[in-house]
């Protein structure tokens, strides 16, 4: 018996922030399986392809199986660091799934907002690193998707309030709801005019440096606009070691 670990991930062609998110959950795996040698994958063949016109080699999905086969690994243990079960998700299982019969084990983990239930408890975990602060407004932003696991963004706000947190907001880069939906939201509830800006992905790459703390056309920019006073973290999630417990608990669980 041959095990190992995959972590799979969108992907970012920003080094830096994927070694201060991605590589720390692979020695974080490392580490609950007992040396069990763990591996990267990203779901984004345009930033493979970036990233390889750049010297740095990272393996799509199917090239890091064939890996796997090759090493004769007998048990595969995959581990994604995607927050909802959307495209980039559902992608990666299609693509490992036809390699099953290549293994004598293959487990995948769900994903970090797999159910609507798993909402409430991220809420929480969120509350704890992120120490809100009534005198802030807090808009957290999403990727977001064309998939119906989108909705996971909605249902991450309802979890807010039902833990009766008014002050904190998901919106979404690429759907619903947006930061324009969101501002309309604060300015109804007439909330602080003071907005932190963090992202709600694990890694703080080009959408959290562009699209939420660019100066053009921007989450900051838009806000600042609406007449508020912004401060922008450009922090992943995969930063925090209370939130990168999240992998290595489903790793544990498999």
């Amino acid at each position: 018996m041959k095990k190992a670990t995959l972590l799979v991930s969108f992907g970012t062609s920003y080094r830096d922030a994927a070694q201060k998110s991605l590589d720390c959950i692979c020695r974080d795996l490392e580490k609950v399986g007992d040396g069990v040698p763990v591996y990267q994958a990203y779901t984004s063949g345009m930033i493979v392809e970036k990233l390889s016109g750049q010297g740095v080699k990272i393996h799509t999905v199917d090239e890091a199986i064939h890996i796997m086969i090759e090493k004769h690994i007998t048990n595969l243990y995959v581990v994604p660091s995607h927050m909802i079960p959307g495209i980039e998700y559902q992608k990666m299982v299609c693509a490992i799934e036809k390699y099953r019969p290549a293994f004598e084990e293959l487990k995948i983990a769900s994903t970090v907002l797999q159910e609507k239930e798993d909402c409430v408890e991220v809420a929480k975990l969120l509350c704890d690193i992120l120490q809100f602060r009534p005198e802030y407004a807090y808009v957290l932003m999403g990727h977001g998707t064309e998939d119906k696991a989108n909705i996971r963004y909605q249902q991450m706000n309802e979890a807010f309030r039902q833990l009766g947190i008014e002050n904190v907001h998901i919106a979404s880069v690429e759907a619903k709801p947006d930061i324009e939906d969101i501002i309309r939201v604060m300015k109804i509830k007439n909330l602080a005019k003071k907005v932190i800006l963090h992202p709600f992905m694990v890694v703080a790459g080009d959408h959290a440096r562009n699209d939420m703390a660019g100066e053009a056309d921007s989450y900051a920019v838009k806000l600042k606009e609406a007449g508020y006073q912004v401060k922008t973290l450009v922090k992943g999630l995969g930063e925090y070691p209370e939130f990168r417990k999240i992998y290595t608990d489903k790793f544990c669980n498999l």
